[in-house]
């Protein structure tokens, strides 16, 4: 009963946010276009973006002024779950969207103390105002890791940022603070999921169960390629939560000589089918063949969500997701790649 109460509104409301979500045509006329002022036209004209982009109608359409209005849009389908959501659930899904403000915050970091580019950080930082007392604003004035404390200062990140404040200080490098924020966000996920009711914590489970273990493949496999480091000191950067990937399996990928070796592995177990395509191919990009993946298992938990947080969890990846698709498609316009070169690198075309 009180799956029931909880979740009639909020999952007919989700239901009719997804019946507005784009459709296979829509993609096909995207892919057919050539500038991002068509991208622009055709949804605005077109799609459930529509209103989201009145404002912009008339105007000379930059990529990145799309971009930020697209994810505008996603904040507000967020704040209508967190609206209606309270309880276990509802802390639940303010956690998972820690996500976000952790890639404004690599972002930050990158722009600030690496690329000196403030023009494209005031562009771009959207997340990390949401619902946690930081001023966007106040985040372009940051010049140093110094400032950076100071900012965070009051929020869940600043004791990670000031874990590796000395080791930044040493050598510029970004890939520990970056996989410790990440760490540290699944630990709050997993602490959160533990409260909710029996139901919603399965669904939890497969979902960011399935996206861990991808997650660790892929911080493995990124490891290996990109960083000399031992096994055990890569097993100190994956995630210490297992699903479907066995620990030893985990432990065995982290010990071949070359990334490659690492689809060879992956035959014996669950996750096979799902890099098939990088075995036979291996210039396919990692992070979107996963993506695939869990959106596939999004698609299969709206269908199967019924008073329960199915529903919500499918929404949330489907649309984020899709935002990135359309993304993806506007940065393919504009460097003038194909529609067939473009269509390599769209999620929800993997499998």
């Amino acid at each position: 009963m009180l799956g029931i109460v909880q979740y009639s509104g909020i999952n007919a409301r989700v239901k009719a946010l997804l019946g507005k979500t784009l459709e296979e045509e829509d993609y096909r006329n995207l892919l057919a276009l050539d500038s991002v002022q068509d991208i622009f036209d055709y949804l605005y004209e077109n799609t459930y973006y529509h209103q989201s982009l009145a404002d912009l109608a008339g105007k000379e359409m930059h990529r990145r002024e799309l971009e930020r209005t697209l994810k505008k849009k996603f904040i507000d389908d967020y704040e209508i779950i967190f609206h209606y959501l309270s309880g276990p659930a509802g802390k639940f899904l303010r956690g998972l969207f820690d996500k976000f403000k952790i890639d404004d915050l690599k972002m930050l970091l990158r722009t600030i103390l690496i690329e000196h580019d403030l023009d494209y950080l005031k562009e771009n930082l959207l997340y990390l105002g949401v619902h946690n007392g930081i001023n966007i604003d106040e985040l372009t004035a940051i010049r140093d890791y110094s400032d950076l404390l100071s900012a965070f200062k009051n929020t869940i990140f600043h004791d990670t940022l000031e874990r590796f404040e000395d080791r930044y200080q040493d050598n510029k490098n970004l890939f520990p603070v970056e996989m410790t924020l990440d760490f540290q966000y699944f630990l709050r996920l997993k602490k959160l999921a533990d409260k909710l009711n029996k139901k919603d914590f399965q669904i939890v489970k497969d979902l960011l169960g399935t996206q861990v273990d991808l997650l660790n493949i892929n911080w493995v496999y990124r490891i290996k390629r990109f960083y000399d480091l031992s096994s055990e000191e890569i097993l100190n950067y994956t995630l210490p939560f297992h699903y479907r990937l066995k620990e030893e399996d985990l432990r065995s990928l982290a010990r071949v000589d070359d990334a490659d070796e690492i689809f060879d592995l992956l035959s014996g177990t669950t996750y096979d089918k799902v890099f098939t395509a990088l075995k036979r191919d291996r210039s396919i990009v990692f992070e979107k063949y996963f993506l695939s993946y869990l959106l596939k298992k999004a698609r299969r938990w709206v269908v199967k969500g019924n008073f329960n947080i199915g529903t919500i969890m499918g929404f949330l990846f489907i649309k984020e997701y899709e935002i990135r698709d359309i993304i993806t498609i506007v940065e393919g316009v504009r460097y003038s790649l194909s529609a067939d070169e473009i269509h390599d690198y769209i999620i929800r075309y993997w499998i």
